[in-house]
């Protein structure tokens, strides 16, 4: 049987996807049992930074009874001495269950997965996707919604998401849920076609491309992407111009802003946050990105669907 690896959004399927979220709302509804996944071992192989990704596969393994290893950059790695990517990460899996892999290469994942011996999961491969953001966002949008349905939302997206991994992989995705997309991308950074097509290809309701201002009250979800792709994109792959006009373009979502949006709807920062969010918007309940968040509900639907473990 081939191993099932997750090196782009569009490797799911629609029940895939409908299969990670009821496995979620599972775990926030009835918890997480300490032996279920007792005796698996994850790998977290990190070679940019992380926060939210790395950790909720720590933390989801531990609250399940099962265990983890890994890495934060090539330190203390043989890489050190020359060996490859391909090389460690084929090691590696002879150690562990399921490695979550992050590498500035962007062909990174279909390389390392190729070499592994166990189900791999892409957390970020150079500037080009982060699957692993897709299953991660539905749920926490199913979280957010209770139990409203994701199927048909219309979604606002603003910033850069022509340079943004994450929104790179969700787009075609909100194509499978029948979802309706409107694009405030400064003017110069707009979704790259491939991506475009492909979520037609899904299902996608509707792209068009307007000033924020013209949709904030009308969406279901106000996604906002990372400014600067700082620890993505190495500063020499980026034009000093971009980097200047993304400056001088992009708004801070103010206490302003939020007047503007609809009391049932949420705004949702592609996190980390460095200039996108003004603080004084962190209290209103409609903030996803200050709120407690379901890590472990997120990271345990990922871990049980790819180790094939009852739920």
């Amino acid at each position: 049987m081939a191993i099932r690896h997750l090196i782009n959004s569009s490797d799911l399927t629609k029940a895939d996807y409908d299969e990670m979220l009821r496995r979620f709302r599972f775990f926030v509804k009835n918890g997480i049992s300490p032996d279920l996944a007792r005796g698996k071992i994850a790998a977290t192989l990190f070679f940019q930074p992380s926060t939210r990704t790395m950790n909720l596969f720590q933390i989801a393994m531990l609250r399940m009874g099962g265990g983890w290893i890994g890495t934060v950059g090539e330190k203390g790695l043989s890489m050190e001495k020359g060996e490859t990517l391909e090389d460690t990460v084929r090691e590696y899996s002879c150690f562990a269950d399921i490695i979550a892999l992050r590498h500035p290469d962007d062909d990174s994942a279909e390389r390392a997965a190729k070499a592994s011996f166990v189900p791999l999961l892409n957390c970020g491969s150079g500037s080009r996707e982060h699957a692993v953001a897709v299953p991660y966002v539905l749920c926490e949008m199913a979280y957010f919604l209770k139990d409203r349905p994701l199927q048909g939302l219309k979604i606002g997206i603003y910033g850069t998401p022509e340079i943004n991994r994450v929104t790179k992989a969700m787009v075609p995705i909100f194509g499978m849920f029948g979802m309706d997309l409107v694009v405030d991308d400064l003017g110069h950074f707009p979704i790259p076609k491939d991506i475009e097509e492909k979520a037609k290809a899904y299902g996608l309701k509707g792209l068009r491309y307007d000033k924020l201002e013209n949709f904030i009250g009308d969406v279901d979800f106000l996604f906002l992407t990372r400014g600067l792709q700082k620890g993505i994109i190495p500063p020499d792959k980026f034009p000093k111009e971009k980097e200047e006009l993304i400056l001088k373009s992009y708004q801070t979502i103010t206490t302003e802003h939020m007047k503007k949006l609809r009391k049932d709807a949420f705004l949702f920062m592609l996190k980390p946050r460095i200039f996108e969010v003004d603080k004084a918007v962190d209290a209103d309940p409609r903030c996803t990105h200050s709120k407690q968040e379901p890590y472990k509900e997120l990271g345990a639907s990922m871990l049980t669907f790819y180790l094939d473990i009852n739920v």
